[in-house]
């Protein structure tokens, strides 16, 4: 009799698990190659993958660009109210159809860092805004310092474009990452 206890405690783990959306973030391992609809085939060649690539991140810059001006709200996930994590979400999902994990936290861990000078059009901005340590706020880079975010506090908040070097993202900036295959 215990053993088919622990087995329904072990299957009611499993359960919870894939119902959580925990497993949803390692459908796709970053960097992004395939599993989209924008993805390059596998034979693609050298150059037809890299601007596969090149269009998805646009697809997703564009897509980005369409949410300015929509206010923030915590847990956000839609047009009425979204955070940092879940603006970067329902970009990725509107352009690609893709399920990003859903905090800025899962986003820095699932990403591949990379140094900012090798950040392009596309990639993600890591900052350390709370006074936990940790990484906080998530945006989309835009190129040449520039960058698309939901802000939760300041002058301006809601998806908003700012710049690497105001002082405030300058100060918490705390990496890049890339989706996207160089």
């Amino acid at each position: 009799m215990p053993i088919i206890l622990i087995m329904r405690v072990f299957s009611f783990i499993i359960l919870m698990f894939l119902s959580s959306g925990l497993c949803a973030a390692r459908l796709y391992a970053a960097p992004l190659e395939r599993g989209y609809s924008l993805a390059p085939k596998v034979t693609a060649s050298p150059e037809e993958k890299t601007q596969a690539y090149q269009y998805a991140r646009g697809k997703v810059i564009e897509a980005s660009r369409k949410y300015e001006g929509v206010p923030y709200r915590y847990g956000g996930t839609t047009i009425n109210g979204l955070d940092c994590s879940g603006f970067i979400g329902i970009c990725f999902k509107d352009a690609l159809g893709v399920i990003l994990p859903r905090s800025a936290s899962a986003l820095y861990a699932w990403v591949e860092r990379i140094p900012y000078e090798k950040a392009k059009a596309g990639d993600f901005l890591f900052f350390k805004t709370g006074a936990s340590g940790g990484i906080t706020h998530v945006a989309l880079y835009l190129g040449e310092r520039r960058f698309i975010h939901c802000a939760s506090s300041g002058s301006k908040t809601g998806v908003i474009y700012s710049n690497l070097d105001e002082d405030y993202w300058a100060e918490t900036y705390a990496g890049a990452g890339r989706a996207f295959p160089e």
